[in-house]
């Protein structure tokens, strides 16, 4: 049995979900997995010795190129807005029939299902978008999401003889190999500093003013800021006063690094911390103390590795004592020896090898 794995950007096309394919593409083939990969963009020689071919556009051909990659399963990393520029892309639908005809079995991993109905273009891409996923979810055999808000209307819009699971997306950047004491080092990090890390502070439903809001509460002259990943220079301009350091976007080797020189890691969200979360997962693999907030998906068993909060006033109340209080940051970072039975995408691979095994 060959998996594909199917996403119309891989690296070094930057996004989360480029990112997770290779991060999930290694692990696959790490738990003993027979996989491939095929997407439009990207470099196929960031995969050897996986298996992957780039020029593969998701339409009719996406058939052929699994029936030549001799797939018997392909999942779908999914994001409407991969696949056209407004989310709407019946090439897609047209293509999956193919495959399906062609004998090849579809799984979805459900990153983002469609755009809410808060702007007036998405009241009707909005629309178009949920009859486009409408029409996926009835060629799946297979649906995967990390929300748990999400997998219980996945399961009211799938039929009922397929399976919808709650499975995590885990942290798309490999983990540092550096020892704590010598990233720390590598930044100039002195002993008593108490480094607070955001990263990635433009993604999607980022709570900048929660940031803000913990940055002017600080009054600790220990505290070092380190802002790193896409947005991180737009946030720092905000941070005025104190020692705060904008590194931009970094290879994924450096970004790991940072992380593991953090002592608190900021990860705060609108709709809540989820396992889609990569940035947040990033920190948690790490062992860093993480701080992060609920909102209306926020999946509550992540109680078990971060710190939660539910306004910018208890954030900012948090963080202050995390870095008072170095019991409290031990003992917020130790929740994070959880991760790989909860979070990890090994956790991931593990089941997608089990499921898609048993089918087939």
């Amino acid at each position: 049995m060959r998996i594909a794995l199917y996403s119309p950007e891989i690296p070094p096309c930057p996004g989360g979900v480029s990112d997770h394919t290779l991060v999930l593409a290694r692990a696959l083939a790490a738990g003993g997995a027979d996989v491939a990969v095929l997407a439009s963009r990207g470099d196929p020689e960031l995969f050897a010795p996986i298996p992957c071919c780039a020029g593969v556009r998701p339409n009719r051909r996406l058939a052929e190129g699994l029936t030549r990659a001799g797939a018997s399963w392909v999942v779908v990393q999914y994001v409407p807005f991969l696949f056209a520029r407004h989310g709407i892309a019946p090439s897609l639908v047209a293509g999956l029939l193919a495959a399906r005809r062609a004998g090849v079995r579809i799984a979805l991993f459900i990153h983002e299902p469609f755009v809410p109905f808060t702007r007036l273009p998405w009241l009707v891409t909005g629309v178009l978008q949920r009859v486009q996923l409408l029409a996926l979810l009835r060629l799946a055999d297979r649906v995967y999401t990390a929300v748990p808000n999400w997998q219980r209307f996945l399961r009211r819009w799938t039929p009922r003889a397929t399976p919808v699971h709650l499975v995590p997306v885990g942290a798309t950047l490999p983990p540092s190999v550096l020892s704590r004491e010598d990233a720390r080092r590598r930044m100039g990090l002195e002993g008593t500093a108490v480094a607070i890390g955001v990263f990635s502070p433009s993604a999607s439903g980022f709570l900048a003013d929660w940031v803000v809001a913990a940055h002017s509460a600080s009054r600790d002259t220990r505290v070092r800021w380190v802002l790193f990943g896409r947005g991180s220079e737009a946030l720092a301009a905000r941070l005025v006063g104190g020692q705060v350091s904008a590194l931009g976007e970094l290879p994924p080797s450096a970004a790991a690094d940072t992380m593991r020189a953090m002592d608190v890691a900021l990860a705060p969200y609108v709709d809540g911390l989820t396992l889609r979360r990569t940035a947040a997962m990033l920190a948690v693999a790490h062992g860093v103390a993480t701080v992060s907030s609920s909102g209306p998906l926020f999946d509550p068993q992540l109680l078990a590795l971060a710190a939660i909060a539910p306004d910018a006033g208890a954030f900012a109340t948090e963080v202050t004592r995390l870095v008072e209080d170095a019991e409290h940051r031990r003992e917020i970072a130790a929740r994070t020896a959880g991760f790989e039975e909860l979070a990890s995408v090994r956790v991931l691979a593990r089941v997608l090898i089990a499921d898609l095994g048993e089918r087939a």
